[in-house]
């Protein structure tokens, strides 16, 4: 088991790349590319951390390329975790879903303190492979996962145990 380091700033040679397997995804879909879609999807990828619908919404607006519509950016969100750019993540903290890049990272999944918010990112191959074991014995494939423990952080215990 190991802990992930949070996503790094991504570069402009690695948004291209990304862009290009959007594009490869657009094109097998049949649909028409778009230079919005591609602008949701560069603005996404270069934020960090995790994120709501409206945090990407006023990250389009405030950088003043487009002023997107929310709807707008709920229809390319699908698309945009289909083409293996972001990854849908729920982080428990009561608000809904979040979302974070994918593209160029390792899978991980999610400690989550249910008192402050905080977030680890960890990945323990055994889980994956009980996962995996899971799938097979029930005759599913596995297509992706959503996996978060909720506890109460180090930190959070100290706090409570002093107060």
């Amino acid at each position: 088991m190991h802990k992930i380091k949070p996503a790094q700033t991504i570069s402009s040679a690695a948004i291209g790349r990304a862009l290009d397997q959007l594009r490869t995804v657009v094109k097998q879909r049949g649909l028409k590319s778009s230079a919005v879609r591609e602008t949701v999807a560069e603005v996404a990828l270069r934020r960090p951390g995790h994120f709501s619908v409206d945090d990407l919404v006023s990250d389009l607006r405030s950088s003043g390329v487009i002023d997107a519509h929310p709807a707008t950016v709920y229809r390319v969100l699908p698309l945009l975790v289909e083409a293996g750019l972001l990854q849908l993540t729920l982080i428990s903290t009561g608000d809904g879903a979040r979302y974070e890049r994918a593209f160029e990272r390792e899978h991980h999944d999610h400690l989550v303190c249910t008192s402050c918010g905080k977030v680890v990112e960890f990945c323990f191959e055994a889980i994956e492979l009980l996962q995996r074991d899971i799938c097979e014995r029930f005759g599913f494939e596995l297509t992706g996962h959503i996996h978060e423990l909720l506890g109460v952080c180090k930190e959070c215990r100290t706090t409570d145990a002093v107060t």
